[in-house]
């Protein structure tokens, strides 16, 4: 016997409702989507653009070894002065090829979130003293004065990782030196937040400072030194400032660039601490 089906009764609200659920869920899906395409294509832009910097920093080096190599096995009479010149010339432009291959591939590797970072709790004012007093090469800054500033008072705990947090000093110290003029003053600091909840660890130079156009942007790794900033031989895109940035970001802090009041500028990183109050 057939059984009686009554029709089924769907509320014309209901389905209004479920239309526009879905109508917004769709938007929402489509919004993201845009956005991490536009992520993608900025990501993207970025690499081409270092690319292109890289390509222009190593062309310089290859030329002038290229050059010494020509100048040597030309077949002309050389003083002993003469190849001892160009084999400096070529050693010199070696280590720049050198650094920079280190640190490209340096960042690509902290970029990867599946490279591990070995945290553990560091007395900042005791790191950075025992860094700045036994981990400095004096030969990187002959001719400048470094000074440590650090209160007595500060007691505040990092969870960081240690070697990397070397890195970000020795990156740090290295660009101040590096625009600094020789006789100036180089100064490590560190300070809490006012809220108490980071540390902000400064290099400050005397150097020419930055274009107030480039603050934002000074630890973007496609950003390129400007001529103004970069004295005698001190040139290209260097990436040493890019890898601050991803070794703090990968700490869960922040970093900042400002000019300093008269003449220089400041370098910072804010990194989360805790701190024990005196």
């Amino acid at each position: 016997m057939a059984q009686n089906s009554r029709p089924v009764f769907r509320s014309p609200s209901l389905e209004q409702e479920t239309v526009e659920e879905l109508s917004r869920r769709l938007l929402e899906i489509t919004a993201q989507l845009n956005a991490s395409n536009r992520s993608l294509q900025h990501l993207q832009q970025e690499r081409t653009e270092m690319l292109a910097n890289l390509s222009h920093d190593l062309r310089a080096p290859l030329t002038a070894i290229r050059s010494a190599v020509d100048y040597l096995t030309s077949g002309q009479s050389l003083s002993a002065q003469d190849i001892e010149g160009a084999l400096t010339l070529i050693d010199h432009r070696t280590g720049t090829l050198e650094h920079l291959i280190r640190d490209m591939y340096e960042l690509f590797t902290l970029e990867d979130p599946s490279h591990a970072f070995s945290f553990q709790e560091l007395d900042a004012p005791a790191f950075l003293e025992e860094y700045f007093y036994t981990a400095l090469p004096d030969s990187h800054y002959a001719g400048h004065l470094l000074c440590l500033s650090v209160s007595q008072d500060l007691h505040a705990t990092l969870f960081a990782d240690p070697g990397k947090l070397i890195r970000i000093l020795d990156n740090l110290l290295g660009n101040a030196a590096k625009y600094a003029p020789a006789g100036t003053k180089i100064t490590l600091s560190a300070a809490p937040s006012a809220d108490l909840t980071s540390l902000r660890i400064s290099v400050t130079d005397e150097g020419p400072g930055i274009p107030p156009e480039d603050l934002e942007r000074i630890f973007n790794r496609t950003y390129t030194v400007s001529s103004a900033r970069t004295p005698g031989s001190a040139t290209g895109s260097g990436l040493g400032l890019a890898i601050v940035k991803t070794i703090t970001e990968r700490h869960g802090g922040t970093v900042s660039c400002e000019n300093a009041p008269g003449a220089g500028s400041i370098f910072s990183v804010t990194l989360p601490a805790k701190f024990l109050q005196s």
